[in-house]
């Protein structure tokens, strides 16, 4: 069997969120799984949304954050109908490259300008004199 690397969905393409509420989340068999109460399994399609919302009296394995964060889904977990957060986790939240670059851009004056000439037009349609 040939193994081929997977890319994640692109957000864009990606139901936008759904709201899971007194279950246990795990993965079984490679799959992000809900069981209820009664022991009846529900495969979540965790690649396929951008954000999953984990109301009152949702349990989480470690698996499944681990596998969410794997696919960039975000976990977030809300108080009953979403009125509250109480926690959330950032898919990718350890790479601080773009970050890195941007306050390079920020400290810098010539890179600075560069990215305001760039920015002005698209924002506005106004063009900057040269």
């Amino acid at each position: 069997m040939i193994f081929v690397p997977l890319s994640p969905i692109p957000l864009k393409d990606r139901t936008s969120m759904i709201f899971l509420q007194y279950g246990q989340v795990d993965v079984l068999d490679g799959a992000f799984v809900l069981i209820d109460k009664t022991g009846i399994r529900t495969h979540i399609p965790v690649g396929s949304v951008a954000c999953i919302m984990l109301e009152l009296g949702t349990r989480v394995s470690h698996a499944a954050v681990r596998l969410a964060s794997t696919v960039g889904t975000l976990l977030v977990w809300v108080g009953e109908a979403g009125v509250r957060v109480y926690a959330s986790g950032q898919p990718g939240g350890a790479r601080a490259d773009k970050l890195l670059y941007q306050a390079k851009l920020a400290l810098d004056d010539d890179l600075r300008l560069k990215v305001v000439r760039k920015s002005v037009p698209r924002a506005s349609g106004y063009k900057p004199v040269e």
